[in-house]
């Protein structure tokens, strides 16, 4: 049997197609989409977002949780104020490096934690460009608030206030200072200019020579020398004299006492003329402590008044029951006798307790009089030492080049002085 054998080669025509259609393939241009690989996702990452150069990561601050929470919400509003694109970050700085298993502190762990906080970030188109992160500590705890730069990897500023809750100033300064320092790091001044640097050296003052300097020193040792010489004559006070019956006239006053602004001013020492040399030094607790004294004599001569006035009625009892004759012992008359008694005893008590009372009070007013009388001498010490000074300053006012004034405070009594030179 004979096979037929059949020729399986291309025709030419069919060659020819063939090859014009590979060459132009091969030299036609791409299209648009083969040549971008970013338009396939699965063969190409898609373009990080550009950075604003604004945008504050402000994470929530540690420690004390009014506090921190009162503080994080004034950076939040000061720093949106003055044009930051803020973005609350769940977290504190200690939370986050957990996410991301660091171990070792905020400063060791920031730099895993912007990766993880950028990569999450970066689905909604956000690139942070700085961090602010912290602690704030109760009374009498550190505080510590970081502005970080994440291009840099290094910090702007730390802040370490001591934060009080009675401060109701830091709170308000602290993040508008941190505004401030970020502003100035974004957008560093300018250098002094030839002209400002000029200027800032005429201020200084030139140096002097050695000539100048000995001849200052010299006018100064001579001041000092003059100025120690007129001190020791006038502060021997010692012939000026102070008699208050003689000197009310010329130091009392006639309208009511010059008033305190606080209590570090000096109480006004001066008499009342209207009152006497006499009254006229009293001073407020010393008329408060006579109103004692005098209530308490009162009080006793009224409670020996009523002590002596039921002296008679003891007394007309008592020789009731003397004059009796009745028997204590005779069960016939002892029921008349206990009621004689008993009206002696009754009367006795109450002349005896009135008497008691008078003795207290007459105890409690010899206690308030000696109380009074060492307020008035200090009264009348605290008026000679006023009047002397007041003599003293009349009589050295008089030296030429003299200025001098009462020095009254609760620490200090006396006057100062002081020359022209």
């Amino acid at each position: 049997m004979t096979a037929a054998i059949t020729s399986s080669r291309p025709s030419p025509l069919l060659r020819a197609f063939t090859g014009v259609l590979c060459a132009a393939l091969a030299f036609s241009p791409l299209p648009a989409a083969a040549s971008s690989p970013a338009t396939f996702g699965m063969f190409a990452a898609a373009p990080a977002p550009a950075s604003t150069g604004n945008t504050i990561g402000l994470f929530r601050l540690s420690g004390d949780p009014a506090m921190a929470e009162g503080l994080r919400s004034q950076i939040l509003t000061d720093m949106s104020a003055a044009g930051y694109n803020v973005k609350g970050v769940a977290l504190d700085i200690d939370g986050a490096a957990g996410k991301v298993k660091c171990k070792g502190g905020a400063d060791a762990c920031v730099g895993k934690v912007i990766e993880w906080l950028n990569k999450g970030a970066a689905k909604s188109g956000t690139v942070y460009d700085y961090l602010i992160y912290g602690t704030v500590g109760g009374p009498g705890a550190p505080s510590n608030i970081v502005i970080y730069d994440v291009a840099k990897k290094a910090k702007v500023k730390e802040f370490s206030p001591s934060i009080n809750p009675d401060d109701l100033i830091l709170p308000l300064a602290l993040p508008r200072a941190m505004v401030t320092t970020l502003n100035n790091y974004r957008t560093p001044a300018a250098p002094a200019t030839p002209e400002e640097q000029k200027i800032l050296a005429e201020l200084d003052e030139p140096a002097k020579t050695p000539e100048e300097l000995a001849a200052e020193k010299a006018a100064i040792d001579d001041a000092i020398g003059k100025v120690a010489a007129g001190q020791g004559e006038l502060i021997d006070t010692s012939n000026v004299k102070v008699d208050l019956k003689k000197d009310f006239k010329d130091f009392c006053r006639t309208g009511p006492p010059k008033p305190r602004v606080n209590k570090d001013d000096p109480k006004d020492l001066r008499p009342a003329c209207k009152r006497g040399p006499v009254f006229g030094y009293f001073q407020t607790r010393a008329w408060v402590a006579l109103g004692l004294t005098a209530g308490a004599l009162l009080t006793t001569g009224i409670f020996y008044s009523l002590g002596l006035a039921a002296r008679g009625p003891y007394k007309s009892a008592l020789d009731d029951l003397n004059n009796s004759g009745l028997d204590k012992t005779d069960p016939l008359q002892s029921d008349e006798y206990t009621r004689l008694a008993s009206d002696v005893a009754d009367k006795g008590n109450t002349m005896r307790n009135r008497l008691i009372g008078g003795d207290v009070a007459l105890l409690t007013t010899v206690l308030l009089a000696g109380v009074l009388a060492v307020i008035i001498y200090q009264d009348r010490t605290d008026a000679k030492d006023f009047i002397k000074t007041e003599k003293s300053l009349k009589s050295v006012s008089r030296i030429q080049n003299f200025r001098g004034g009462p020095i009254l405070s609760r620490g200090m009594q006396g006057f100062g002085f002081g020359f022209n030179f």
